[in-house]
Formats: structure tokens, sequence, C-alpha cells
């Protein structure tokens, strides 16, 4: 993959408004992380669409993790369009799904018929009981809670068991609602620190922390989800994942299976 040289233009047209410069920046690799945060912190989003039709397929990576930052719905239709093309089709099924709120992987016959038969660009809303209800029923576990707090206990090889927590209500720095899901692996003493933050390079997703339960400081390992791109099936995932790991951290540090 080639950078435009200097000069190089994103499309037919050079755009002249109060963005041009930022736009042009989004062309040299030592400039396109700061440019691409203005025209974020701007919103931006019409430089931004236009920059989807450019030649430099690293400007176009740029423009789509700026419109899904943004959550920019004008951005749906030009983005399954290069779905269809088969342009960076994994980043732009996931920002599809951050925007759109819907799941269909990069299938662009099935987002295709989803915006033709939508008739609107408005985000669903997010259903808590509604998304533990199927992700019970992918899991085969029963849950437990109300609301917007949930614990599973899954059962695990040798006989363990672990008990793994999803909790809604809670926002980012940003407003948006987030899925909050973690697991207990033992007492935070701190002779363990190290190790156990060792981990965080060594696992897929997720990260090892210390929260306080029942007044004492305990390590988990805690993974969030947007609540809007939480289907039932990635939640699913997530918690057999972090009781998996919870439970093999629980097994090394205490020996127990209390979790």
């Amino acid at each position: 993959m080639t950078n435009n040289p200097p000069g190089n233009r994103m499309s037919d047209s050079q755009p002249t408004d109060q963005y041009a410069e930022l736009v042009r920046e989004l062309y040299e690799p030592w400039s396109r992380r700061s440019a691409r945060q203005k025209l974020v912190a701007a919103r931006a989003v019409q430089p931004l669409l236009e920059c989807l039709r450019a030649k430099n397929e690293s400007v176009i990576w740029a423009a789509i993790s700026s419109l899904a930052e943004l959550e920019a719905t004008e951005a749906i239709e030009p983005l399954v369009e290069l779905l269809e093309q088969g342009t960076l089709t994994l980043l732009v099924a996931d920002a599809l799904k951050s925007i759109a709120g819907q799941d269909f992987g990069a299938d662009a016959k099935k987002w295709r018929q989803w915006l033709t038969g939508s008739g609107t660009l408005v985000k669903p809303s997010f259903d808590a009981p509604e998304c533990i209800r199927q992700t019970a029923d992918y899991l085969g576990v029963e849950p437990q809670g109300s609301g917007n707090s949930y614990r599973f206990k899954l059962s695990l090889p040798e006989g363990r068991t672990q008990k793994v927590a999803v909790l809604f209500g809670r926002e980012d720095a940003d407003g948006d609602a987030l899925v909050v899901i973690y697991s207990e692996c033992g007492p935070a003493n701190a002779k363990y620190y190290e190790a156990v933050l060792r981990k965080n390079v060594s696992i897929p997703a997720g990260a090892f922390a210390i929260r306080d339960i029942d007044g004492k400081p305990q390590f988990i390992i805690v993974d969030t989800l947007i609540a809007t791109t939480a289907t039932a099936n990635i939640l699913a995932k997530k918690i057999e994942h972090i009781a998996t790991r919870a439970d093999a951290v629980e097994k090394s540090l205490t020996k127990e299976d209390k979790r």
C-alpha cells in the first residue's frame, strides 16, 4: 500500500472548506493520526464521507474508523457500498455494527436488504432483559438477577464452575450505554499484582483489574461492550471467555473453586 504523493487529491475535486488542510494531512502517515483526531473532535462528517472515495486505502481506513467513532448514520449507505466492493470488509462490518446497532457481519447482501427495507436510519433501542434471555439460550444457562444486574454460573472442566456478572446502566465518557462483564479471580493480594498484570498482555480480550467486593479488594477479569452492539452471540462468547480465564487464575492463585 502506497501513499499518495504530496498534492494528490482525495477525489476528483480538492476540498475547499475549512477542513481541507486536515483532509490533506490524512494522506501523510506522520500527520494522519492527529488530523483524524481533529476531524472527529470537530464532528466533520461530510469531509470524512468524501474520504471514503479516496484511492489511498490508509485514508479510507482513517475515514471509516472516524465515522464509526462519531456513529454517523449518514455513513451507513456509503459503508454498505464499500462492503459490496470488498473494501476493508472487516473494518467496514465493525463500523456498520457500531453505527447501525445491527450485526450482519461482512454479508453485504444482508446489509443492503436491511438498509433498503428499514426505511430509516434510526438506531434501535437496546433491550437488556431480551439480550440476556437470548444469551441464556446460547449458553444453556439460566441467569440470576433482573433489571441492570445479572449473573451466569457456568460449568467448566474438572467439575469446576465460575460465576460471571453482566451489568447494564453504565455509560462511557461519551455517554454511550455500556455492558460490563466481569468475574472474580480471588483476593487481590499485593504479592500477586505483578503476576496478574503480566497476564494482560497474553489475553485476547478483556483485562485483569481490581474491584472492591463486599468491602474487600478482589482480582477480576473485566470486559465492556457498547450496549447497542451487544448482540446475544457476542455477549455469550465474552461470558464464556471470561469464565474460563477467571477460573484458571482462581485455580492458580488460591487452588479453590469458590467463585
